[in-house]
């Protein structure tokens, strides 16, 4: 089911109605399952379901924030997995920009840790987990994240990011001009 969930285009409507039956309950059950296929399977079905903001915002409720970080965190779990849990916290954190009810962490410690992620993951890891704090700086709650984010040293990781973006962009501008 959750394999049919992640890879199904589903309306909007389609979407609030899985979760009005109670699809959630099951697919958050999935985090406790060992097998990474399983897991995959879970992940994928809540990025699916969290592009609705209704979803999303009912996924913080239920604290799925949590084991998504811990899956992050956890150098034993596979880069794909990583990959598609950044993916879903990015589309969390955008549905948490919407409503000023919810908050994407229950802790302000969930921000340091988010943000000392962007070191140690690949690319796509970074680039989901920059993208979710761009969401969080949109958001309600913007001047508790910007002030959190300026006690740890994430400014000048943010500077360094954006100038390696900013060399990248330009190395790509030239090769693209050349050929």
């Amino acid at each position: 089911m959750a394999k049919t969930l992640g890879e199904m285009e589903l309306t909007d409507h389609n979407k609030s109605s899985l979760f009005e039956e109670g699809v959630l309950d099951s697919l958050l059950s999935l985090w406790s399952h060992g097998e990474i296929e399983v897991k995959q399977a879970g992940v994928k079905a809540l990025l699916n379901l969290s592009s609705l903001p209704k979803n999303g915002q009912e996924m913080i409720r239920k604290s799925v924030m949590r084991p998504m970080l811990d899956t992050l965190y956890r150098h034993t779990s596979s880069q794909s997995l990583r990959e598609l849990v950044a993916a879903t916290i990015t589309k969390l954190a955008f549905s948490a920009s919407i409503e000023t009810l919810v908050s994407l962490f229950d802790d302000d410690e969930d921000i340091y840790e988010l943000f000392s992620l962007v070191n140690v993951n690949g690319p796509a890891v970074q680039q989901s987990i920059l993208q979710a704090f761009c969401a969080m700086c949109k958001s309600p709650s913007a001047a508790s994240v910007k002030a959190k984010l300026a006690q740890c040293s994430a400014v000048q990781v943010l500077v360094q990011f954006c100038g390696m973006a900013i060399q990248l962009f330009g190395q790509m501008q030239s090769n693209y001009s050349v050929a």
